[in-house]
């Protein structure tokens, strides 16, 4: 069983009066714990690299040491905690670095858990959309982190948060930074045909990580949503009202917003760039790689600067090195990121998802890269052992 964080799942309507200023009514279906994995944080972060840039394997190992020196987990079934007290006393930067990693992770985590979403299915960045994507959704001003494909159609995706002072892991009123991220991400919506969308506000606070799910209600996803997660059913109602006396136009939020610091601005927003899974070939009458062609050309790079062969999964030669989480004192976690020489063949089926919340082991598996998690105090697993964790015996 793999770890989780407590989430409480919100139905939301967006409410205008005569005057053109929006309250919000939203209403909690429910909560329970979520399965989030450390490797699905780790991996996540580990495909934040344009691929115009310098492709290197130590800055992915530093970047991933020191996340996980701040965002830790027990033993399997246990929730993801935070070092806290570390995190408060670190700067602005460092903390947005640890809430953005974190709550990538969380919401594409919720995104396989209440969409069944797959790796497989495809996804992409809104800061580095394909060709024929930005003629359907432009390439600036307000939008969503991420674009989902789920059997239902495309779904955005917002990964928001703030760090929490209090004990308790969930505040009890909605804020009014909340406020006006979902009436932006209403006005988006309504804006592209009714695209459908939800919003993740991941609380990081001395009691550990949570996370508020958002979504329209008479959503179109509605009847493909999966409550079997859902532990205790829902009772409170949040009535998020504007303040009367402001105009409508400072009524709104402002344009950016950053992550944990209580703090409002332009700064330009440094999502992870999760490459997309379709492109155009054709540019100028110059063929132009696509998207998996340059997928493969950098992993094929990092795969010769990674020194150490470490072995194989289903007959596919892995190089990688395991890192210690020890940026901020000893180590509990260790992590391996590794990326196999070529994609693994067809017979060697990834298993379902229902399986890998029920496995043993903290592994991902996406393409050819794989990252595993382990705690400093256990053994570290064989090859053969991730390889019956993560594949299908084709026999």
């Amino acid at each position: 069983m793999t770890t989780s964080v407590r989430a409480r799942l919100w139905k939301f309507s967006v409410q205008p009066d005569p005057d053109g200023i929006s309250d919000i009514v939203a209403v909690e279906v429910g909560q329970g714990h979520l399965p989030v994995a450390l490797s699905r944080l780790t991996h996540i972060n580990a495909l934040a690299c344009d691929l115009r840039k310098i492709v290197d394997p130590r800055v992915r190992d530093h970047e991933v040491a020191l996340l996980l020196s701040y965002i830790t987990a027990g033993a399997p079934g246990t929730l993801l905690t935070a070092k806290h007290q570390t995190l408060l006393a670190s700067s602005g930067h460092i903390s947005r670095f640890v809430a953005e990693a974190t709550g990538l992770g969380v919401m594409t985590a919720a995104s396989e858990c209440l969409f069944a979403w797959s790796p497989a299915d495809g996804l992409h960045s809104f800061d580095v959309l394909p060709g024929q994507l930005v003629k359907q959704y432009g390439g600036g001003g307000v939008r969503p982190d991420l674009l989902f494909h789920v059997a239902g159609g495309p779904l955005a995706g917002e990964a928001r948060g703030r760090r929490r002072l209090a004990k308790q892991l969930f505040p009890g009123t909605a804020t009014a930074a909340q406020r006006g991220r979902l009436l932006q991400l209403a006005a988006w919506s309504t804006a592209h045909a009714g695209h459908a969308y939800f919003m993740s506000w991941v609380w990081i606070g001395p009691t550990g990580v949570g996370v508020d799910i958002f979504l329209p209600a008479n959503d179109s996803v509605d009847s493909a949503l999966d409550l079997t997660w859902i532990d205790e059913p829902g009772h409170a109602v949040w009535e998020i009202r504007a303040e009367r006396r402001r105009t409508p136009e400072r009524a709104e939020a402002p344009a950016e917003e950053h992550w944990v610091e209580d703090l409002d601005g332009d700064e330009p927003r440094s999502r992870a760039q999760i490459l997309p899974v379709h492109s155009d070939n054709v540019l100028h009458g110059k063929k132009v790689l696509s998207p998996e062609e340059r997928m493969d050309a950098a992993l094929n790079l990092r795969f010769e600067m990674t020194g150490d062969v470490v072995g194989e999964i289903g007959g596919v030669l892995m190089r990688g090195r395991w890192v210690s989480a020890d940026r901020l004192g000893p180590a509990t976690h260790e992590v391996f990121l590794g990326v196999l020489a070529d994609r693994l063949p067809d017979r060697a089926t990834r298993r379902g998802h229902a399986r890998r919340h029920a496995q043993s082991l903290d592994t991902h598996l996406d393409g050819r890269m794989l990252t595993v998690v382990h705690r400093i105090d256990e053994d570290r697993p064989s090859w053969e052992r991730v390889t019956a964790d993560l594949l299908i015996d084709p026999s």
